[in-house]
Order: C-alpha cells, then sequence, then structure tokens
C-alpha cells in the first residue's frame, strides 16, 4: 500500500458512512452497525489521505468466522488493499472462514481461493407479496400439527442449538439473544419436542428458519409468512434461501414469490446441511 493509505480501527462516524453507503434500508443500516461494532476483530478501516476507501469486519458464532463485510472503492481495487482488510479483520483464529459472494466479483471470488475459501453453494433471494391467508392455508396446514411458541433464547437453547449445527453447520446463541429482541421468533413442537424455529422481522423479511427434516420445511416457510402478515401487517416479503432447498423454493414459486438475487456462499469447511435453512441476511447469513 501506498504511504498515504493506512489500515486503521473504525470510527463510529466511519462505520455510519459505510452504514448508509451500503445498505438503502434502516434496518439494514442498523444491522451493519451493530454487526460491525460486535465484530470479534474489530471493523478495520482503510484511508487514503484521511478519506475511508475500503472496511472490512467479521462475524464469529462457535467456531465459524463469517465475513460479514469487505469492500473497497472501485478506483482504489488491485492494488492489494482488500487483501490487507481481510487479513485485519480476521486477526490469527483458527475458526473456519466463510462468506456470502457476489458471483459477479471476480476479485472477491479470487481473494477466497487464495485463502483456501471453496465456493459451495448458491443463496437466492426470494421475493414477493405475500399471499392472502387461504392461499397458504394449504401449505402451512398439511400433514403435521405444528405447537409454536414464542422464542425465549435462554429457555430454548438447546434445541435451538441443535438445529443449527444440522441445519447451518454451527451454533448461534448470541444471534438468538438479538434477532428475540427485535424479531418475532417461534419455536415450533411436533409433540413434544422442538423441531424447527422460525423468525420475521418488521421490514417483511423471513429467517433464519430451521427445521429438523425437510418434509416440513415448506409448512413452516408459509407458517412464516402468515405470521409475518399477522404480526406486522407485512404485504411483501424476501428470505434468501440456500439452492439446495428445494422444498422452499418450490413452495415459493407455487405462492408466486420469484427470484431476483444470486449470492454464492464459500467455505473453508464442508458445506452444512442447508437443505433445511432459510437465512436472514447477507450480513449473518
Amino acid at each position: 500500500m501506498d504511504a498515504e493509505r493506512v489500515l486503521v480501527r473504525a470510527s463510529d462516524d466511519e462505520l455510519s458512512y459505510f452504514a448508509a453507503r451500503r445498505w438503502a434500508d434502516e434496518s439494514g443500516r442498523r444491522l451493519y452497525l451493530h454487526v460491525a461494532q460486535q465484530s470479534k476483530h474489530g471493523a478495520w478501516i482503510a484511508r487514503d489521505e484521511g478519506t475511508p476507501i475500503g472496511i472490512a469486519f467479521a462475524h464469529a458464532n462457535d467456531d465459524e468466522l463469517y465475513l460479514s463485510e469487505l469492500f473497497v472503492e472501485a478506483s482504489f481495487r488491485g492494488a492489494g488493499l482488500g487483501a490487507a482488510l481481510l487479513a485485519a479483520a480476521l486477526g490469527e483464529g483458527e475458526e473456519a472462514l466463510c462468506a456470502l459472494l457476489d458471483p459477479l466479483d471476480y476479485a472477491a471470488a479470487s481473494l477466497a481461493v487464495r485463502r483456501g475459501v471453496s465456493l459451495q453453494e448458491p443463496i437466492l433471494r426470494i421475493a414477493g407479496r405475500i399471499p392472502s391467508e387461504e392461499a397458504l392455508s394449504a401449505l402451512a396446514f398439511g400433514a403435521y400439527r405444528f405447537r409454536a411458541v414464542p422464542i425465549d433464547p435462554r429457555r430454548d437453547r438447546y434445541a435451538l442449538a441443535a438445529l443449527d449445527r444440522e441445519a447451518r453447520g454451527c451454533e448461534r446463541a448470541g444471534d438468538h439473544e438479538l434477532f428475540a429482541s427485535v424479531a418475532t421468533g417461534r419455536a415450533i413442537f411436533l409433540d413434544d419436542e422442538c423441531v424447527a424455529y422460525a423468525y420475521v422481522w418488521p421490514d417483511g423479511r423471513v429467517g433464519p428458519l430451521a427445521v429438523g427434516s425437510g418434509a416440513y420445511a415448506a409448512q413452516i416457510f408459509a407458517f412464516a409468512l402468515m405470521t409475518s402478515a399477522a404480526q406486522y401487517g407485512a404485504t411483501w416479503c424476501t428470505a434468501w434461501v440456500p439452492g439446495r432447498n428445494l422444498r422452499v423454493l418450490n413452495a415459493a414459486r407455487s405462492i408466486g414469490l420469484r427470484i431476483d438475487m444470486l449470492r454464492l456462499f464459500a467455505g473453508r469447511m464442508p458445506a452444512a446441511e442447508l437443505a433445511r435453512y432459510v437465512a436472514y441476511h447477507p450480513l449473518l447469513l
């Protein structure tokens, strides 16, 4: 890097600057600031003559380090800033690294490969108008009869941890504390066993959602949409669905939701059983 370009820990003003640049919606900006401020190794900024030109930070869960943000202004790319920011954000830990990449960002893909991170799974954003309750009923009231209760992250911690390990590949107790404080979360029981959980958000986002069996993934997804409409009056929804979760993708297609964005999940460890998972947001997956 040139002498004028330095890496430093981000100030609150710089985090706010990048939050506004990177996310148009208020909820996205709030989440950006939260994840950056809680990042394990801190949020790092590249400056050129005092002007912020790049940022990186990572979010820790269990033994996984998820790269939430790595951005360099286009006119400053190709000078090693991305690699330097990445090294600062990841620190010296031994956690399994993973990230969500833009499939058209070839520089990011090349950087991931150089660090031994393989491209594993397409993650598709689905979006559309939430159908009427009558239209969702055929999916939500299927062969299984579930009981849903509000999530209590402490009471339900063992059940949530088991579902997360199976469906996402790592536990995320701290995330559930955040999710439950902002969103509407439901722990879903079949008889006396917690077999799924689902969150819905005031802005119409659905997820994270994890199920113990793919057999009722579509049913739980439809239940989440009904909860979103009932709890927040939402008429529009979005969700990030792994490409192998065909049950939810086909259920979404059948009720008029469409794919409008694609990202690639990259990881250093083998991919988890993402066929039973729906993500919430690219900053946390």
